[in-house]
């Protein structure tokens, strides 16, 4: 009897429990079930999202590969429709900001370098490494166009990882030069060599501008 007496009082103890918690206890197993289908939901959306991205960055590079290389006008512009595509609908991911990167790039190329510096601010004011570092540069190469070399020389007074140093060193160079500084441009422009070469980065053009200043000092 009492073995049986157990058990029914077990029984009815369940049957009490359940009475006041079997339901939050069902909820509780509802949520958690489809938060783990949401969550699955949401990488496969991810996943899903991030293919699309990669794809539309990928044709994006190519149209603009074109554009630049050979200034073909059509590949530019729609280069430009997918750049903007990117920004606008992954906007704070990577592709994102790289696809402003190009936007950048466009805009400067197309003599519009205030358009081009407003969208290089915005990335040096909110990307993180490696996208902030050469925004950073290509601010500096810009607000030197625009005239404001004391503003390029404040952004590349120092070199955040020495992988950028050849750009850091040369918008110094250019910014030092567009002030008249002709000396200090020079050995900005050595240093940048320098750099350059022990990434094994081209170094023709720094060369040519390091070599101007050469000449001009001993003529």
């Amino acid at each position: 009897m009492t073995e049986l007496r157990t058990d029914e009082e077990q029984a009815e103890m369940l049957k009490r429990w359940w009475n006041e918690h079997g339901k939050s206890t069902l909820v509780s197993i509802i949520v958690v079930a489809s938060g783990w289908m949401g969550w699955n939901f949401y990488q496969d959306q991810q996943q899903a999202t991030g293919e699309t991205a990669s794809a539309l960055y990928t044709t994006m590079t190519e149209k603009a590969a074109a554009a630049i290389t050979t200034h073909d006008e059509a590949a530019q512009q729609e280069a430009v429709v997918l750049a903007e595509k990117l920004k606008n609908d992954f906007s704070g991911s990577s592709y994102s900001q790289f696809a402003s990167l190009f936007l950048a790039r466009f805009a400067a190329d197309n003599g519009d370098m205030n358009s081009a510096a407003d969208e290089l601010r915005v990335l040096v004011d909110s990307a993180e490494a490696p996208v902030k570092y050469l925004a950073t540069a290509r601010l500096a190469d810009v607000l030197v166009e625009l005239n404001d070399p004391d503003a390029a020389l404040a952004l590349v007074s120092e070199v955040p990882d020495p992988a950028y140093a050849p750009q850091y060193l040369e918008a110094r160079g250019d910014a030092l030069f567009r002030k008249g500084d002709k000396a200090a441009a020079r050995t900005a422009y050595l240093e940048a060599l320098d750099a350059a070469s022990e990434l094994g980065v081209d170094t023709q053009l720094l060369q040519r501008k390091a070599d101007f200043l050469i000449a001009a000092e001993d003529a």
